[in-house]
């Protein structure tokens, strides 16, 4: 018999990251707007994967902009959104519009229903990052040498 938690495993989907180049986040505070979307932009450009495995708040959430097909998440990803600050006023609000432009549908979308944007920060955890992203294969060998069979549970 298979329980609830295990039959919702199966169901996720999983990812082969393969040999590309995978950059891991964990316990990123975020910073100035402008670097990450460069960041995220060259990750884009180089075909590279991110995998989010601890908390990426702030700034560092622009790397959501990234295709899905690029992107997992483990059990211990989160991601912090809130207003821009330190910009002045006009500043703050020119990157909160481009954050918001750049974060795909399901993350405005999150977003939204909890007001918007505001100087608290919402947390997003596993459980809703993972019903649109990937979860990531497990670390018990290297990514490279998992099998598409085994990602799916086969």
């Amino acid at each position: 018999m298979i329980s609830t938690s295990s039959a919702d495993q199966l169901l996720r989907p999983r990812m082969n990251l393969g040999k590309s180049y995978v950059k891991t986040i964990s316990g990123d505070r975020g910073g100035y707007v402008i670097d990450y979307a460069i960041r995220a932009l060259k990750m884009r450009r180089s075909g590279g994967f991110v995998r989010f495995d601890g908390a990426c708040d702030s700034a560092c959430t622009l790397y959501l902009s990234m295709p899905k097909s690029k992107m997992c998440v483990t059990r211990n990803a989160s991601f912090g959104f809130h207003l821009p600050y330190g910009a002045g006023a006009r500043g703050n609000q020119v990157a909160a519009n481009f954050m918001m432009k750049n974060y795909p549908g399901w993350v405005r979308g999150w977003i939204a229903k909890r007001g918007g944007l505001t100087n608290s920060v919402a947390t997003m955890r596993y459980a809703d990052a993972s019903r649109f992203l990937p979860t990531c294969p497990t670390e018990r060998g290297t990514i490279a040498s998992l099998s598409p069979t085994r990602l799916r549970g086969g």
